[in-house]
């Protein structure tokens, strides 16, 4: 595992909007089911303090509400950004078997030129009694400038580690465009890790 150093999350802005993710593919070693998950410790990969600890605690609570233990990085190692050692240090004193991360793999900016637009809008005598204030063949004519509609995409990667060996055996991406807040995106990506892990 390399150095938790990333920018990853902190891209994202903190609104209340939902976010539009989805899965674009999974693996996933002979050697992990299902049932075995519990124990984790979870990590978002990320400098920022405030998407790390949002991110973390909603993934905590969603593998809580499965069942299982966990812990966060945040919790765990405090506020600094963990290193491998720490990670290393903490899974070898404590008893965890998985350690589950999500990091900012890729961004994709989709730029799209919109042309200008005119319109034209006949403007007759809506108010009959106010009739003469209109020529009925007058047009009104409204233009929107042209513009570049810009839509970023962000690839983000989940990794879950076999704690005891250091070894992947489940690796998921995501993409998720225009994100709402970490906590709505946190939910989709582990809601979507569960359903496919498999056996």
């Amino acid at each position: 595992m390399k150095r938790f150093l990333f920018v990853a999350l902190a891209a994202l802005v903190l609104t209340s909007a939902c976010t539009t993710t989805k899965q674009l593919d999974h693996w996933q070693s002979d050697s992990l089911s299902r049932n075995q998950l519990d124990n984790l410790l979870i990590i978002a990969v990320t400098n920022n303090r405030t998407y790390r600890f949002l991110f973390e605690s909603e993934m905590d609570l969603l593998a809580r509400q499965a069942g299982m233990t966990s812990t966060t990085s945040q919790k765990a190692l405090g506020d600094s950004i963990p290193t491998a050692e720490d990670v290393k240090a903490y899974v070898a004193a404590n008893d965890i078997d998985y350690v589950i991360a999500t990091r900012l793999g890729n961004t994709q900016v989709d730029k799209d030129y919109v042309p200008e637009r005119v319109r034209n809008y006949y403007v007759g005598p809506y108010y009959p009694s106010y009739g003469h204030y209109y020529d009925e063949h007058n047009v009104v004519t409204t233009v929107r400038d042209a513009y570049v509609d810009v839509k970023t995409t962000y690839i983000l990667v989940t990794t879950i580690f076999d704690a005891k060996t250091g070894e992947p055996v489940w690796v998921g991406r995501s993409s998720t465009f225009e994100p709402g807040s970490v906590q709505y995106l946190a939910d989709d990506i582990t809601r979507s890790m569960w359903r496919n892990i498999t056996r």
